[in-house]
């Protein structure tokens, strides 16, 4: 059976209106480098079709014609894993879902090449305001071995890095609980950079999360009344999580401070105290 594949052209194109980012805004990942040789480049992007290029597909839409296909209104650029990742659920990853990526990350490599360096403080701190909101949630007030279930705290991860990303908080029904505007706004290259050190580390933790179940480090039971039967096999694995939940409210407590903005972000939030009966 054929396929409509992209040409190289269009491929290219994809890649250059997001800046050569992963279009998913859970990832951002940069998909070009150099390699070792000075007259070479490493690629780890890929152009995928929003709906199949061929029946039987993810998303196949049959009442697309062939030429609808393979053209760029129907690509997206993901790195690798974000690829095989909306291939894998194609119910989760909707065309609706992917074309929205797609336009959030063109938006993004727009604005940064927009920005004229100029600092616009009123702006800058309502978008802090609003990530001081994103933060203040069980997820980072929490020790980690006292969460009422992991699936939530790796959806509110999730869910925190999509808001910082695109400036919409998301309830859990998927619904915009609250909009504002994403990291890419920030006209302080300062914060800029801070916020997506912030975005490293919270990257970092849902990919630690998820090698800790597959690995059985995290075992996962049954949830009863909204909290979830666990176990941590690894007594590090807490101690790393909390060390890097406390870096992630450090950093965002010094913008907070440098913005003129009342925050109190500690790790974790209530601190206890025990006492000798």
């Amino acid at each position: 059976m054929s396929r409509d594949n992209f040409d190289m052209t269009t491929k290219e194109t994809l890649a250059k209106r997001v800046g050569f980012r992963c279009s998913n805004p859970n990832c951002r990942k940069l998909t070009s480098g150099p390699q070792i040789d000075s007259a070479g480049s490493i690629n780890i992007g890929v152009a995928a079709h929003i709906s199949a290029a061929s029946l039987g597909g993810p998303r196949y839409d049959s009442q697309l014609t062939a030429e609808e296909r393979k053209s760029i209104d129907n690509g997206i650029w993901l790195c690798q894993n974000c690829a095989k990742l909306i291939d894998n659920d194609p119910v989760l990853y909707s065309s609706d879902i992917l074309l929205e990526w797609k336009h959030l990350s063109e938006k993004a490599a727009l604005l940064e090449i927009q920005n004229n360096g100029v600092i616009n403080l009123v702006d800058d701190r309502e978008i802090i305001k609003f990530f001081a909101q994103c933060l203040d949630r069980p997820a980072f007030q929490d020790p980690f071995d006292q969460e009422g279930s992991m699936e939530n705290f790796d959806k509110a991860i999730e869910d925190t890095i999509t808001a910082i990303n695109t400036g919409a908080l998301r309830a859990r029904d998927g619904g915009v609980l609250q909009k504002s505007k994403g990291k890419a706004y920030l006209s302080n290259p300062l914060w800029r950079r801070e916020m997506d050190a912030i975005g490293d580390l919270l990257r970092a933790l849902r990919e630690r999360y998820e090698l800790a179940v597959r690995t059985n480090d995290i075992h996962l039971g049954s949830t009863s009344d909204e909290r979830q039967f666990y176990c941590i096999n690894d007594r590090q694995l807490g101690a790393w999580f909390d060390l890097t939940r406390a870096e992630i409210l450090k950093i965002f407590s010094e913008i907070c401070g440098e913005a003129g903005i009342s925050s109190e972000f500690q790790f974790p939030r209530h601190r206890r105290f025990w006492r000798d009966r």
